[in-house]
């Protein structure tokens, strides 16, 4: 079974024209050669050599002709769709939350997303979480009718640091967690018969940002996706950055597990205001702080109790967000209190590496403008005035998509560099 080309391999000049190209008609819609060329900065005749190559073998069509400003009208060009298909899997957070879920996508050629699935995570071993992601592909391509023949490859996005030698992944933010994906990526390509890769889930996400996403995320050069507090994906002068073995983008010094020299102060013990470094969690810590200071007293906190039906011990990300839009004072302290946090990590890395936007997923979005405006008072406190007078901080466009849809997109851009 072939393999895949991503990103960080070294491209031949044939295939970066191809995806330079390629993508240049998926994001016109429909284009002249001419724009083509301006684009690309490839000369005109270089442009038509490839797009005849593409038009023979039906990957691109002649649409019809454009408006002339003079002179002959040129032809306008057009993916098309059809040419083939590919399959996105986001394994979720490995925090089990509330609405932690498996989430699938099948796209197009275009970019264009023809299904969507999901399956709400449960504690399982991950053979048996596998025999799920089976299941949610062979869901995806019973919705969209598409014949499994046209399908040209599955990404998978998964989080943790990622060992591609040994084919492990390593999970270390609560305890250290060591798991083989190999199985799993065996099972899919052969059940399906397509070539499947596997990527860290931030990277996926900025990739999916700047491919598919819309608005400032999709036309910046330099961008940091954020997983919540504990990772991020970094696309550097258009390109997704890997680092030396292809695992950069962790957030957080390799934590004491028990076994380990935790250090005279332990200060991983607590999600509180302990070290810096340690990640939160998927929440941001929000419903464990929100309990700590219930458990204190008072009439305080009676919206978010409310939310969660009364009981204390249900209090989760989501009935906090619903308090703090009601009013709720304690759950609006909370969210202020982890956009001030995550406006500082986020600081630092405006600092250290000056994009024009950072984008917040993995669900910690849906916080809301309380939140958003914390993080964004944050970071001009800590931040340079030079790097944060150009720098946006958004949301992410793609919702809980957005890691599926980055790995579907990844292997089109396989399908582009190979055509």
């Amino acid at each position: 079974m072939k393999n895949f080309i991503v990103k960080e391999d070294r491209l031949s000049e044939k295939e970066r024209r191809n995806l330079s190209i390629l993508d240049a008609i998926r994001r016109g819609g429909e284009i002249s050669r001419a724009e083509i060329s301006k684009l690309t900065d490839l000369n005109i005749v270089t442009v038509s050599n490839y797009v005849s190559k593409y038009v023979k073998n039906k990957m691109v069509f002649e649409t019809g002709l454009d408006i002339s400003t003079g002179g002959r009208r040129p032809e306008l060009l057009k993916l098309n769709r059809q040419y083939g298909y590919s399959v996105g899997i986001d394994l979720g957070s490995p925090h089990l939350t509330i609405d932690a879920a498996l989430v699938g996508v099948l796209m197009d050629t275009s970019g264009k997303v023809v299904a969507t699935d999901k399956i709400m995570k449960e504690k399982e071993s991950f053979e048996k979480m596998t025999e799920r992601i089976l299941d949610l592909v062979d869901n995806l391509i019973s919705k969209s009718g598409v014949p499994a023949s046209d399908i040209k490859g599955a990404g998978v996005g998964i989080w943790g640091v990622i060992d591609r030698y040994r084919g492990m992944v390593r999970y270390a933010i609560e305890e250290e967690q060591i798991v083989s994906y190999t199985a799993m990526l065996e099972q899919i390509e052969n059940r399906f018969n397509i070539p499947t890769l596997i990527e860290h889930d931030a990277t996926l996400a900025a990739f999916g940002e700047r491919w598919s996403g819309i608005g400032a995320g999709s036309t910046a050069e330099n961008l940091i996706f954020l997983c919540s507090d504990s990772s991020c994906g970094l696309v550097i002068r258009g390109d997704l950055y890997y680092g030396a073995t292809k695992s950069a983008g962790e957030l957080n010094i390799n934590p004491p597990y028990p076994g380990k020299e935790a250090g005279p102060d332990n200060c991983w013990a607590s999600y509180d205001y302990g070290c810096c470094l340690r990640s939160r969690g998927i929440d941001l810590g929000i419903p464990g702080r929100v309990k700590a200071r219930l458990a204190e007293g008072g009439s305080e906190g009676s919206l978010i109790l409310e939310a969660a039906g009364g009981d204390q011990d249900k209090i989760d990300f989501n009935a906090v967000i619903e308090a703090a839009e009601k009013g709720d004072e304690t759950a609006k302290k909370a969210l202020e209190d982890a956009g001030d946090y995550l406006g500082t990590k986020i600081a630092f890395l405006i600092n250290l590496f000056n994009p024009e936007v950072v984008v917040i997923g993995r669900g910690i979005e849906k916080a809301g403008d309380i939140f958003f405006s914390s993080v964004r008072r944050s970071v001009r406190r800590w931040a340079y005035e030079e790097s944060v007078k150009v720098v946006k901080i958004l949301p992410t466009s793609l919702g809980e998509q957005v890691v599926a849809i980055g790995a579907a997109g990844l292997v089109i851009q396989d399908v582009f560099a190979k055509a």
